[in-house]
């Protein structure tokens, strides 16, 4: 049986808030709201939850600061909604340890599927503790020493965005390829499918996003084998999307 995961809203407007608690409550989902970070930690503390949706712009403390906090915890994912739709934005929000970020106005049911999508990610880390990672804000050396293993992780850099190979060789990324690369290493070798990605990277509105993440991710892998001299683990899953499919850690 699964079980829906519990989800808090903070949402500085009031009838977007209200709105979005009654249909995820309809849809089944455990669900509680407020309008301020600091509401926020005072209910957290007495009622937790598995899932976060956040505004960026609230007043006071900003969601990018909500987030950064949350992400200590690997048992809580974090999905911004939010009205910036700039690729700045969203690396902004990807950087601030989201798992997804969505643009208003969002539909409901798409939300609903990415609360379903990464609560199956919250359900696969607690059925396998062994792929657990420390908090994103460690090294990913630190990473590598927990396993045991230090030769087996490629390492992602979330403040310089460059991407490390288990050789050592280091590979300098664009925007758009550091926010593939954060998407696809976040969820340790599941696929995602095309779409979800390209509208990641290049917004929902974007025509013919799907072939544009298509050229990307060509270029991309062409620029690994020129740089570092090897094929970089990203792998394409037919019929749905990407996949990157050796052990990969963030890191500073």
């Amino acid at each position: 049986m699964t079980i829906a995961p519990r989800i808090a809203i903070v949402e500085d407007d009031h009838d977007l808030l209200l709105s979005t608690q009654e249909f995820l409550a309809a849809a089944g989902y455990p669900v509680w709201g407020t309008e301020t970070a600091e509401a926020f930690y005072r209910r957290f503390v007495v009622d937790p939850v598995d899932v976060v949706i956040l505004d960026i712009g609230l007043p006071g403390e900003d969601g990018l600061s909500v987030a950064q906090l949350l992400q200590a915890n690997p048992a809580i994912a974090v999905i911004i909604l939010s009205a910036r739709d700039a690729v700045e934005d969203r690396l902004a929000g990807l950087r601030a340890g989201a798992d997804r970020y969505l643009v208003k106005p969002v539909n409901l049911l798409e939300l609903a599927a990415n609360i379903d999508a990464v609560g199956k990610r919250l359900n696969l880390t607690k059925a396998r503790p062994q792929l657990e990672l420390p908090q994103q804000t460690q090294r990913a050396d630190d990473n590598k020493a927990a396993t045991g293993d230090v030769s087996a992780y490629w390492s992602l850099s979330v403040q310089d965005w460059y991407l490390k190979s288990p050789e050592g060789g280091t590979l300098k990324l664009t925007a758009r390829e550091f926010a593939v690369l954060h998407h696809l290493i976040r969820v340790q070798g599941q696929a995602v499918p095309k779409r979800e990605l390209a509208d990641e990277i290049f917004g929902a509105r974007i025509l013919n996003s799907g072939e544009r993440l298509n050229v990307l991710i060509a270029r991309l892998r062409k620029k690994g084998q020129e740089t570092l001299g090897q094929e970089l683990p990203i792998k394409t899953v037919h019929q749905l999307g990407y996949a990157f499919t050796a052990p990969g850690a963030l890191g500073l």
